[in-house]
């Protein structure tokens, strides 16, 4: 079976769990247990969107979200809501760095968290527009959504190690 392109004429999709929807194609064929990923989360959140079966075998294409209809669209952005949740720094309390590792002491719009890093220069990207991503050393994903819109002692902790 070939790559099935999935929009509101061939398929909607319904959520089963909190990261695993269902497809239901247009002929009454369902496939359960699939699970929704963005190919590019950061950069294209809204395109190439594969559904993924148990084996983490591409089952079905949605290439842009919006030509999904409005209850399918609101399956996904719940499971990706869940899947991709990424804490928004608010502000830097701490930065400190030993031996090359850098530890950070953040607040959030989740709460206070402290987390490190390994490398600098790989884990800590600049999207454009201001943007910041910071992967810890454990994979999560951290965001400045805008980096000027941090305090002064933000900003120098922020840029004082990067």
């Amino acid at each position: 079976m070939g790559r099935l392109y999935t929009d509101k004429t061939n398929g909607k999709i319904e959520r089963t769990d909190l990261y695993l929807v269902k497809l239901i194609g247009d002929d009454g064929t369902v496939i359960e247990n699939l699970e929704p990923r963005r190919l590019f989360p950061l950069s294209d959140p809204n395109h190439y969107i594969v559904l993924l079966d148990s084996n983490e075998k591409e089952v079905a294409m949605i290439r842009d979200i919006t030509a999904l209809d409005a209850l399918s669209q609101k399956a996904l952005l719940d499971c990706f809501r869940e899947y991709y949740l990424i804490p928004k720094i608010t502000q830097v309390l701490e930065v400190t760095d030993k031996f090359g590792v850098l530890r950070f002491k953040v607040m959030t719009d989740r709460g206070e968290i402290s987390f490190h890093i390994r490398n600098r220069h790989s884990d800590i990207k600049n999207l454009g527009a201001n943007r910041i991503i910071i992967r810890d050393a454990d994979d999560n994903r951290y965001e400045i959504p805008d980096y000027t819109a941090l305090d002064t002692r933000s900003r120098r902790l922020l840029f004082s190690y990067v």
